[in-house]
């Protein structure tokens, strides 16, 4: 979404989807529609112990790049972010203090690289949070749009942790973008195909995500000369994962019907940008 098609696209999906709660004027500010964003995604979240964190806990002020929060590991938040995204552990291990300075490392590194895409992730993203796991990732819940969690591993470079960042925020820019302007057809869920990042088999809106986060972290590893000598360990190496989002695109591209009954145009758009965007690598 970002390196596909620019900054202003996502802040017009999320102007659009918010403007019933932005205040009557011409000139819509950062903080405006962050405040309007907010109420949004509050609107939007089933009701329950997340609506109520997010009623009580969230600030209006975006914070400077990428926030990271974390909460004790006795608080009722942690408790609630980890149901919501389906990992309830009310006995799970303290969190290591390095995985939070990981997660700031992985934030100032974007922030560094293209401050634009860490104002975006500060605008559109609430909350970020880390704890303790018996496995490492990242990821977002379509009824928790905003919210982020990442799991770092002890042996992941601060490059790793900033393409979980990314990886997440191109998930909450495309539910929004699907919230503005409709990605899928009737039944596009129940068609299974292989996934980009998890290799498995997947629906295909799964799938369709998982090639547009690919095609994503491919091009920031492009823009910022990030070789493989990094040894990247959450997605893989450049090659490897540009081989799989290929196969993706061309896996759902070959389908019957493919943009008149699976996808609507919007998504279909952005599939055929990313097709050309893999092609030029």
């Amino acid at each position: 979404m970002y390196y596909l098609e620019g900054s202003q696209e996502v802040l017009r999906n999320a102007a659009v989807l918010s403007h019933p709660y932005l205040q009557g004027t011409d000139v819509v500010t950062q903080r405006a529609l962050r405040s309007a964003y907010l109420k949004l995604v509050r609107s939007l979240t089933p009701a329950g112990a997340y609506a109520d964190y997010l009623g009580t806990r969230i600030a209006e002020d975006p914070a400077e790049g990428p926030p990271v929060t974390v909460y004790t590991d006795t608080s009722p938040e942690i408790d609630v972010l980890g149901e919501i995204f389906g990992h309830p552990d009310p006995d799970r291990a303290a969190t290591p203090a390095w995985q939070l300075e990981k997660c700031h490392e992985g934030a100032a590194f974007i922030a560094e690289r293209d401050p634009e895409l860490a104002s975006l992730i500060s605008l559109l993203t609430h909350t970020v949070f880390t704890m303790s796991a018996p496995w490492t990732g990242s990821m977002s819940e379509r009824n928790a749009i905003g919210a982020t969690l990442i799991i770092p591993d002890e042996r992941w470079h601060a490059n790793d942790v900033a393409e979980a960042f990314l990886h997440e925020f191109t998930h909450t820019a495309l539910f929004l973008d699907e919230r503005a302007k409709g990605h899928f057809q009737a039944g596009a869920d129940q068609v299974l195909l292989r996934s980009a990042i998890r290799k498995d088999e997947r629906t295909l809106p799964a799938v369709v995500h998982s090639l547009l986060v690919a095609t994503e972290v491919l091009t920031w590893r492009h823009r910022h000369g990030l070789k493989d000598g990094l040894d990247f360990r959450l997605h893989g190496s450049t090659q490897s994962m540009l081989d799989r989002a290929r196969e993706s695109h061309d896996a759902l591209t070959s389908l019957p019907a493919w943009q008149e009954d699976i996808v609507k145009n919007r998504m279909f758009r952005l599939v055929e940008l990313a097709g050309k965007r893999l092609t030029a690598f």
